[in-house]
């Protein structure tokens, strides 16, 4: 599947140097990284038969932990019993685009390792309950610090992207498919239903 449009922008706040001296400031803080390993569930690892080009296992578990949180109980519940991959996707434009593969990987550990008092959490990410790794997004979405906000938009753009472009995911949100495929007729697709 070809990266949309869209991705590139979606990163650039991701690629910032102001961004990346955030990094290196939680870095010289000590608050990166935290050391503490727990075995990930099953769906927080890449499906069996899929080697990853640039996301590495860690950056891989990130990204659907945050997806996960972002797309809503339904969305969560698909990617856990794996209808839907979104990290899988963004592995392959990652591997289009290597240019966006490290400033997201960078941002990825960074929402991973980073503890208070840069993110609400003593924990990796993906070792958190749920309710706390809303909080945690909850927190970057709500920052008046640019450099978090642009690391919550830069997550959420990928997330939402990888997510939605999964034609599984078209049943969600009532959209009949691509024009020229199956029955698909342009009235189908103009008709809305509130449902």
């Amino acid at each position: 599947m070809k990266p949309p449009a869209a991705l590139e922008p979606a990163l650039a706040s991701l690629s910032r140097r102001r961004f990346l001296a955030l990094l290196g400031a939680g870095a010289a803080a000590g608050v990166l990284p935290t050391g503490c390993s727990a075995e990930r569930p099953g769906w927080l690892r890449p499906p069996p038969g899929v080697a990853l080009r640039q996301l590495s296992p860690r950056s891989f578990a990130v990204l659907t932990a945050a997806t996960a949180r972002l797309v809503g109980a339904t969305g969560a519940d698909w990617i856990a019993e794996g209808r839907v991959t979104p990290a899988v996707t963004a592995d392959g434009w990652l591997a289009a685009m290597p240019h966006l593969a490290a400033p997201l990987a960078q941002g990825l550990l960074l929402l991973e390792f980073a503890v208070f008092p840069l993110l609400p959490k003593l924990w990796p990410f993906t070792s958190l309950a749920s309710d706390a790794q809303d909080a945690v997004l909850g927190e970057l979405a709500a920052s008046q610090i640019g450099l978090k906000h642009d690391l919550y938009k830069g997550v959420r753009s990928l997330a939402f992207l990888t997510f939605y472009a999964d034609p599984a995911t078209r049943s969600l949100i009532s959209h009949p498919g691509p024009f020229g495929r199956g029955a698909v007729t342009i009235a189908d697709a103009m008709r809305w239903e509130a449902r």
